[in-house]
């Protein structure tokens, strides 16, 4: 865990208080009277931020997303099983999302169409099949974990396929493939600058004026977003890591930035990670 994974699980436990908050200016006036890292979701917030998303009520303090939770349900079997294939994810997500099943929280639309498709299945039902199109961070789990296990990127998109055919993610492996191996060795803005060439080219834009500009808001409403979808997400990704010196600098930014900000979080963290410590504090308060 300790090469990727806790970086990544770290940094979304630690923004989870206020996730899916879509409101900055809320979100960076209440920085300035305390911490918005490692908090319990209070609904009082999420009334006056709106527009908001409430739904993580039972969620305790170093609690993680369903997101979070999938990476950490898919290292946690890699351990056991180390020749997981796409079925085995299939069948790893239903059971823990499944209706008694062992997690109990907020469940993506993705997450839904899949207890949709097997509940059919299972009582010999018909199901209008719909294309797998979807393009949130979800599709960076099974990246996540073939990193952490030196895995290769076609290993984690055949799981991502479970929920995905969007090929603009094998792209962005490529393009973060080039800032893990390279990230050490030489300053991670020369690292982020010349990745860009291996992601999709429809991105090359963005993610230049993701480099180039410094004014954060400008370049959210120009070229991103704060959303989880990937043309919101990874342009944002790309502007803070240019823009940040720390892991624990770049995760404070994120969570006044706001939006679907602990998913984000998962790639800030697993990057950051590699070049900065992660505060012990920050450790003893996430349930890894």
């Amino acid at each position: 865990m300790d090469k990727y994974i806790k970086g990544a699980l770290v940094a979304n436990a630690a923004t989870l208080g206020f996730h899916w908050i879509y409101n900055p200016e809320y979100l960076e006036n209440l920085s300035k009277k305390q911490s918005l890292l490692f908090k319990k979701q209070s609904k009082k917030h999420y009334d006056l931020a709106k527009p908001s998303y409430y739904v993580y009520p039972n969620a305790k303090v170093g609690s993680y997303t369903t997101q979070g939770m999938m990476l950490k349900w898919l290292y946690e079997r890699m351990i056991i099983n180390p020749n997981m294939m796409k079925d085995d994810y299939k069948e790893l997500i239903y059971h823990q999302i499944k209706p008694g099943g062992a997690y109990v929280g907020y469940i993506e639309t993705y997450g839904k169409r899949l207890i949709l498709q097997r509940l059919a299945n299972d009582l010999n039902e018909s199901i209008e099949d719909k294309p797998l199109m979807d393009d949130h961070l979800v599709g960076f789990i099974p990246y996540l974990i073939s990193k952490e296990f030196n895995l290769d990127s076609n290993w984690a998109w055949d799981l991502a396929s479970v929920f995905t055919s969007i090929e603009d993610y094998k792209y962005f492996y490529k393009m973060f493939d080039y800032i893990f191996i390279n990230i050490k060795s030489k300053p991670l803005k020369d690292t982020l600058l010349d990745a860009i060439k291996f992601s999709p080219k429809t991105y090359h834009d963005k993610l230049t004026q993701a480099i180039k500009m410094n004014d954060t808001k400008l370049f959210i409403k120009n070229y991103a977003g704060i959303a989880c979808h990937l043309p919101e997400s990874i342009p944002l990704i790309y502007h803070m890591l240019y823009h940040s010196n720390s892991y624990e600098e770049i995760i404070n930014w994120n969570a006044k930035i706001g939006g679907a900000s602990s998913d984000r979080g998962l790639i800030l963290g697993a990057i950051m990670s590699q070049i900065s410590n992660i505060p012990d504090t920050w450790i003893k308060k996430t349930k890894l």
